[in-house]
């Protein structure tokens, strides 16, 4: 039989197999028991690792994968398949059997892929002989983002073919190649702060902004089309709208818009993108709000918002382009007292927030705000009319702070132990606000009540808020 001595793999074969495999070394199942008298072929796979999700073709392998056989047996091989495992996808530009066996020195086996397995043929690989099959066409595999390195199945035949008998392989054979990287869902868009009811898009109290928007990536960071994603809300207690049924990622962007996406209950969310592809795991948002209220700010910013239990007013100074946001629940604490049998006290209006935010989404830095509480008289507390008339002090401001401040009695608040502020990630103080001094007010007096008094149709209640803190309830 005329000998041909091949070489290296080229490096077309080397993006096909190696796009699918993982680093070598793991046993390939053996078809039967290697004996002194039948020998076995002894295949190994070199090169690698490839990328999950990506598709990898000639001239495109960092280290490229080579494919060794090894007869040991008392027959010629002359002919073999090589399958995938499950999550690869290779193609060819076949090399036709050209029908002569006699092929000159140096000139390649015929191969093809058929129903995604490589078939090669017209090997002549004498017993004994050790050599590296040179697959010289355009081959290309696919390795799906759920691809995890596996054993390729090799067999090995004693005709050209595929038929007659099939050669034993060896249990010491390696065929697998490593698989680097996953396939990554991100927010190329995030969502920003919105009013709750209004869309939410990646410009911050913008509704008619830019679509909050998902890529999917493969293992290079490659846009991967054809994805379907969805979206839902954690964190809050609202239901996002908008969000299902999914948006597919599109060709060639990986991109995937949502709009609208609306959430009608204020507080703090993050959006989780997930999809059913395999291969991905669900990613979070970065945090934003959903408030009841957002003001325009040109200089000095004011705001206002309402609700059955409060209506609320506000005034800090800003910069223009700023966005003072007003919200009302969203999440709620209490101040600690230690006489009441459920060990807090009891509140009337509802959690208010007050923030200040810049145009690019981050917080504004800003002085001490003046918010003014209106508590309708339908809110007064039934228990409490026996202390009529209505100049005295039935409310109390309980305050929740990102700093230590003085209480109604007198006590520097200690760290709250349970209770935290959404969006906060340091220590949370909470305790009743004291009274301002009456004369020579300045804005280093704050947390603190400026005023309270009764006006027809209920109370109204001042206070002057520190600068960067935002909440507060009666």
């Amino acid at each position: 039989m005329l000998r041909r001595r091949f070489g290296t793999l080229s490096g077309a074969v080397v993006m096909a197999v190696a796009a699918a495999t993982g680093l070598g070394g793991s046993v390939v199942s053996a078809d039967g028991t290697c004996s002194a008298s039948s020998g076995c072929v002894l295949a190994e796979l070199g090169g690698g690792p490839v990328g999950a999700g990506t598709s990898q073709s000639v001239g495109g392998a960092a280290s490229p994968l080579s494919l060794t056989l090894t007869d040991n047996t008392s027959q010629s091989l002359e002919s073999a398949t090589l399958t995938p495992p499950a999550g690869f996808t290779i193609t060819a530009t076949p090399v036709p059997n050209d029908g002569d066996s006699d092929n000159p020195p140096g000139s390649p086996p015929e191969l093809a892929v058929v129903d995604n397995v490589l078939e090669l043929s017209d090997l002549d690989i004498d017993p004994g002989e050790t050599f590296t099959v040179p697959l010289s066409a355009q081959l290309a595999a696919t390795a799906s983002c759920a691809a995890t390195p596996a054993v390729w199945s090799l067999v090995a035949y004693a005709d050209d073919d595929w038929d007659g008998a099939v050669l034993t392989n060896d249990s010491s054979s390696a065929l697998s190649v490593g698989v680097t990287g996953a396939c990554s869902l991100t927010f190329a868009a995030g969502p920003t702060n919105a009013v709750a009811g209004a869309d939410i898009t990646s410009s911050i109290f913008n509704p008619s902004g830019a679509p909050v928007t998902v890529e999917a990536l493969d293992a290079n960071l490659s846009p991967i089309p054809g994805i379907p994603v969805t979206l839902a809300a954690e964190l809050g207690s609202g239901t996002l709208s908008g969000g299902t049924p999914p948006s597919t990622t599109g060709a060639p962007s990986g991109l995937a818009p949502f709009a609208p996406l609306t959430i009608s209950q204020t507080g703090y969310y993050e959006l989780e993108a997930s999809t059913t592809s395999p291969g991905f795991s669900p990613v979070s948002s970065s945090e934003f709000q959903i408030t009841s209220t957002a003001t325009a700010c040109t200089s000095n910013c004011s705001g206002s918002a309402d609700s059955n239990a409060v209506s609320v007013s506000v005034s800090v100074s800003g910069e223009s382009g700023d966005y003072l946001s007003v919200a009302l629940g969203g999440f709620a604490y209490s101040c600690p007292d230690r006489f009441s049998p459920t060990g807090y006290y009891r509140t009337v209006t509802g959690t208010v927030g007050v923030d200040l935010w810049q145009s690019n989404g981050s917080l504004a830095s800003q002085g001490s705000e003046l918010v003014t509480l209106t508590i309708p008289e339908p809110s007064y507390p039934a228990d409490h009319w026996f202390f009529w008339p209505p100049f005295l002090p039935l409310y109390q401001v309980c305050y929740a702070s990102t700093q230590p401040f003085r209480t109604l009695f007198g006590a520097i608040t200690p760290a709250s132990t349970t209770q935290t502020i959404p969006g906060y990630a340091g220590s949370t103080y909470i305790g009743l606000l004291p009274l301002c001094p009456l004369f020579h007010r300045s804005p280093s007096d704050a947390p603190c009540v400026v005023s309270q008094y009764w006006q027809r149709g209920g109370v109204v209640i001042t206070f002057l808020g520190a600068p960067g803190d935002f909440w507060g309830s009666a």
